[in-house]
């Protein structure tokens, strides 16, 4: 099964087969309710997780003891938990299931012996990552910008991911977007009465993604796509 899964992902796709298995061998499969916690920060960085199904918020504690999600964890980011492995003993935030989840849990050493002896591999991952920081640096880079550019700006990054119709809630669109969560509502009324966007019970869906992506604009440094 797992090693089924292994094979469909571009990631691991080009690994040689013998590879593969063997890294299938010393998976393990997990499932996670909406809550449900994959790791702690400051716990031992044992295992880096594959994101299967679901999404993962990334949680770091501040100095004054308040919690903030810096990134959220899609099945195309895959990776969860990789940074921390690599230099550091202990995992720098917190993962926490934002909805019901699949992973699959992969042992450190297993995960870093790819990266020494595929050089591939080592690039893709890296270019994971490349995306990611990107992807939080605009998301930091927007935190003082206007309600409207955060949430378009979210909406258009779970659209790449998971197409039109996207599978989240008001409460989590705002915690994404970290804006307040009556504060979203109107604005995502506003879009909705100017029919950019729908919404029912646990879904939303762009119906016009160009006029969101126009709410960026004029300097035209956010880009979703890669």
């Amino acid at each position: 099964m797992i090693s089924g899964y292994l094979a469909k992902i571009p990631l691991f796709r080009a690994l040689p087969a013998v590879q593969r298995k063997r890294l299938s061998e010393c998976c393990e499969l997990r499932r996670f309710r909406k809550g449900d916690v994959l790791f702690e920060e400051g716990d031992p960085a044992a295992s880096v997780w594959l994101i299967q199904q679901g999404w993962v918020y990334l949680i770091k504690r501040t100095p004054q003891g308040a919690s903030v999600t810096v990134f959220t964890v899609t099945p195309e980011e895959l990776l969860c938990g990789f940074s921390s492995t690599v230099g550091q003993e202990a995992y720098f935030a917190s993962a926490v299931a934002a909805t019901t989840t699949t992973a699959i849990r992969v042992p450190r050493g297993e995960f870093t012996g790819l990266l020494r002896r595929q050089p591939q591999f080592a690039t893709q991952v890296l270019a994971i990552y490349h995306t990611r920081m990107r992807h939080m640096a605009e998301a930091i880079s927007l935190a003082q910008a206007p309600v409207e550019q955060r949430l378009a700006y979210t909406l258009l990054r779970l659209q790449h991911t998971f197409g039109a119709t996207i599978p989240v809630t008001h409460h989590e669109l705002a915690r994404m977007a970290g804006t307040r969560w009556e504060t979203s509502i109107r604005t995502l009324a506003h879009f909705r009465r100017r029919r950019w966007m729908s919404t029912s019970r646990g879904r939303m869906t762009v119906l016009r993604a160009d006029h969101l992506q126009a709410l960026l604009v004029p300097d035209k440094k956010y880009d979703v796509r890669h």
